[in-house]
């Protein structure tokens, strides 16, 4: 075969005539090289099924599988299909009762998380032996973080949730947001030993905060810390239905951190604040856009900036508060600090 070489630098009608022969000539040489392979095979046909009913070559031929593997005889050659597809049942089965355990196990989580109203759910959490990828979030596989332990759980439920974290740091901006189960509460384990008006809890969060969660929530046991990388807050509630601050400590310094607040409560939201200590904060409290907070007497703390911040909202606190600021009160927009 031969191809005519292209030694102008042009295109024109020339270039195309001398290209479209050689496409000509690869196409016809192409086809002769099908015609003479079909023909070889049909030979080989021939030999094979034309020697004899007793001639061997058909069953020498058949030794040969598919993936073109000679194989030593022929039972040999079958055996090995037998085996492969044995093999194949063995694994479909296997894959089947790996599914069968799977769709149990999630027919029981489901019945758990939408089984009806007053199901408790416990997840935990650990610093120093947990893992977010392998957690289930029992006591014995815990998540290694808190936001690991939220994510998992459904935006839409009926079971209360308690996430139970155990001492350590965990420099982490928690973020809840619009779940709406029976109730969501973040709880150190350590929570009915400690006391955070005397002393650090031991178990030190960033920021946690909930958004738009229709729940009761509430946060105890919990320290601040790591405030200068904190998104500006401790704990914050905005448009969620009920939260609580209890057992939680704020004590470290963020007056020269402009409009940081310790504690939060925005957009509707109604909350409680009590037997936690605040001291040295640029905002203690703060109320914003409609929401209701109450204080109670239990909380203590001193050398704030301004103890409660008030805008369209409503604090009220007990007649013999403990809390101490530069500034007792600030309102904007018709807000209000009452007594109780």
């Amino acid at each position: 075969m031969g191809l005519t070489k292209l030694v102008k630098n042009r295109i024109s009608s020339e270039w195309k005539d001398i290209f479209n022969h050689n496409v000509e000539q690869l196409e016809r040489k192409q086809e002769e090289n099908q015609t003479s392979h079909k023909a070889t095979n049909k030979r080989i046909d021939n030999l094979v099924l034309s020697s004899g009913g007793d001639s061997p070559n058909e069953v020498t031929d058949a030794r040969t599988d598919t993936s073109g593997t000679i194989h030593d005889t022929l039972k040999a050659r079958i055996d090995a299909g037998e085996n492969l597809t044995e093999e194949e049942m063995r694994a479909v089965n296997e894959k089947l009762s790996n599914q069968h355990a799977e769709i149990k196990q999630l027919n029981k989580t489901i019945a758990e998380l939408y089984g009806g109203e007053g199901g408790t759910i416990d997840l935990y959490v650990s610093d120093e032996r947990g893992n977010d990828t392998t957690a289930d979030g029992t006591e014995e596989k815990p998540f290694k973080t808190i936001q690991g332990a939220v994510n998992g759980i459904p935006l839409m439920n009926t079971s209360s949730f308690y996430i139970h974290v155990e001492p350590g740091s965990y420099l982490e901006d928690v973020e809840i947001t619009r779940i709406l189960s029976a109730r969501l509460e973040i709880v150190a384990t350590n929570n009915n030993v400690t006391n955070a008006r005397k002393e650090d809890t031991g178990c030190y969060v960033r920021s946690i905060t909930f958004t738009y969660c229709n729940m009761y929530c509430s946060v105890r046991g919990i320290t601040q810390t790591d405030v200068q990388n904190s998104p500006g807050h401790f704990i914050y509630f905005t448009g969620t239905k009920y939260g609580v601050i209890s057992n939680c400590r704020a004590a470290t310094n963020t007056k020269n951190i402009s409009g940081y607040l310790a504690f939060g409560f925005n957009t509707s939201t109604t909350g409680h604040v009590f037997d936690d200590y605040i001291a040295n904060q640029y905002y203690a409290v703060k109320a914003t856009f409609g929401a209701v907070a109450r204080v109670a007497n239990s909380c203590t703390g001193s050398g704030n900036n301004v103890l409660y911040h008030v805008e369209g909202s409503t604090i009220y606190i007990g007649q013999t508060m403990q809390l101490q600021g530069a500034t007792e009160k600030e309102w904007e927009y018709g807000g209000q600090v009452l007594g109780l």
